[in-house]
């Protein structure tokens, strides 16, 4: 029977030991847990999360409408522009004025010295070496200077064939160079009309 009493108290001393330290144990355990909260202040948090949700779904809706919005404006921008409202119809283009006759030229040579006139006429001699040709009348000679045009088969011809008709000459009107060269203007040709 002592033996069954020691048996009993090893068991009973062995029992203290494994309860103390199993309350050790749960005391640290109940220290480490997180403090739960309580249910109200959870229903608290989730709709403060709610909130914030509905807040951010808020602000991604504005961005949208504001995406939209610029895409809306580049696809205007890159649109062809509308058509012009129709104009009145264009008034056509005034006639050109007659051209000159070498006497007119001559009369009112004040008038026309530096400006761009087009003057019709007889032709007269034609002095190859300058590249010029006399047009006649009978207050005086106007001669006219070609070497300037860029069509070197119309130089070519006027050089080389025998003009016995009107021409039509359009250059700028200046003073002769020298009293001694017969003609009363020159005119340094931009175009000639045979």
């Amino acid at each position: 029977m002592k033996i069954i009493h020691g048996f009993a108290g090893n068991l009973a001393l062995g029992g203290a030991a494994r309860w103390l330290a199993l309350l050790v144990a749960l005391a640290l355990l109940a220290a480490c847990a997180p403090p739960t909260k309580s249910e109200e202040e959870l229903r608290k948090d989730i709709q403060a999360l709610k909130a914030d949700m509905a807040a951010l779904k808020e602000k991604v809706a504005k961005l949208e409408a504001g995406q939209q919005e610029i895409l809306a404006q580049m696809k205007k921008a890159e649109a062809p522009p509308a058509p012009a409202p129709p104009m009145m119809r264009p008034m056509p283009p005034a006639p050109a004025p007659a051209p000159l006759t070498v006497s007119q030229l001559l009369k009112e040579k004040d008038r026309y010295i530096g400006a761009r006139v087009t003057v019709r006429g007889p032709v007269g001699p034609v002095v190859v070496h300058h590249k010029s040709l006399m047009l006649k009348s009978p207050e005086g000679d106007v001669e006219v200077f070609f070497g300037n045009l860029s069509d070197k088969k119309l130089v070519d011809r006027l050089t080389s064939i025998p003009l016995d008709h009107p021409i039509t000459v359009t250059g700028v009107v200046s003073a002769p160079m020298s009293k001694g060269a017969g003609a009363k203007l020159q005119i340094t040709a931009e175009e000639v009309q045979l």
